[in-house]
């Protein structure tokens, strides 16, 4: 089964992480983000893959490039004007024979997911998880039996709370493309785009049949609070333990701290995330992102995401900083 995945957005949510860095590539728990994401799909058994970027789109195709091109089935298309995620699937409509399914998955998502419950689902199916917001999301109302009634994108006054994760397991992928050509004619947009909700729910009045899917862990990783969240929880997974001795500093799991870092007279954790060649002196940090090669001296940190290449000097605070940034406080 081909999977598509579009990671094309500018990651405005973001900001300022997001000015010279693509936000798949913003690194969780000494991965790039888009990395978990494949590790995961490539251990479920997914060997072909079909990218939509956009965005510092440079620097996604040599991560890809890289690192898995050499052992899976590699694509890249190239969204010019961020018209929609539906616009983004339309893109890869090259890739797919008549009949062939698709899976899309959402470069910005972390889930757990039954993997073979998904690739032997005789039917098209989404992934669906509660949420406090549902205006926010895509909206999916389903009857008793988990098949979805209706789809209804970022809705005014919703009638679920079940929002739309990012997993989308397409059979009839035709009619997909069908449905998207019909919006694109037709300009249907639905806040100023067209979206995958509203050309799903096109093929839902055509009598197609959608299940949907409650999968566990989602996480949305659009806003600081979910990168932190996601590093926890990879962090809790992943721990192997500490392989250096740091002078004069205590380190308290469960952390990632690369070879190549410096650490002396600091606190560093829980849940702290080191890039390679970070540098830590005099310092207290927890729940925090540090990226490779930042230095932070004389302060206390805590829930912070700090870029490469930074240089913070002061005192206790909580901070967004974009790469090559001095902060003296």
């Amino acid at each position: 089964m081909r999977v598509v995945v579009p990671i094309a957005g500018a990651g405005v949510r973001l900001r300022p992480h997001t000015f010279m860095q693509p936000k798949p590539l913003i690194p969780i728990a000494g991965r790039p983000l888009l990395g978990h994401i494949m590790d995961g799909l490539i251990q479920a058994g997914f060997k072909d893959f079909v990218f939509v970027l956009g965005y510092l789109s440079e620097k996604v195709h040599h991560f890809i490039s890289s690192y898995y091109e050499a052992y899976t089935q590699v694509r890249f298309v190239y969204q010019e004007h961020r018209l929609g995620l539906a616009h983004a699937v339309s893109l890869t409509r090259p890739y797919f024979a008549e009949g062939e399914p698709m899976l899309i998955f959402l470069g910005d998502t972390l889930l757990e997911v039954d993997w073979e419950k998904v690739k032997a689902s005789p039917s098209s199916l989404v992934g669906v998880a509660a949420v406090e917001r549902p205006t926010e999301f895509g909206i999916a109302e389903m009857d008793a039996e988990n098949w979805v009634i209706r789809l209804v994108e970022k809705p005014a006054i919703p009638r679920s709370n079940q929002a739309l994760v990012g997993l989308y397991l397409i059979r009839e992928t035709e009619m997909l493309f069908e449905a998207i050509d019909h919006l694109v004619r037709k300009n249907l947009t639905s806040h100023g785009e067209y979206q995958l909700t509203d050309a799903l729910q096109y093929l839902l009045e055509r009598g197609i049949r959608i299940r949907g899917m409650p999968v566990s862990h989602w996480l949305n990783c659009e806003q600081r609070e979910s990168l932190l969240t996601a590093n926890r929880m990879l962090l809790q997974r992943s721990f192997a333990g500490i392989a250096t001795d740091y002078p004069y500093s205590v380190i308290i799991p469960p952390v990632y701290i690369p070879y190549d870092c410096k650490i002396y007279r600091s606190i560093l954790g829980p849940y702290v995330s080191l890039g390679e060649g970070a540098e830590i002196q005099n310092a207290v940090i927890q729940d925090s992102i540090i990226g490779a090669h930042s230095r932070v001296r004389n302060m206390i940190l805590r829930s912070s995401v700090i870029g490469g290449d930074c240089l913070l000097v002061g005192r206790e605070g909580s901070l967004d900083l974009g790469e090559n940034t001095i902060i003296e406080v």
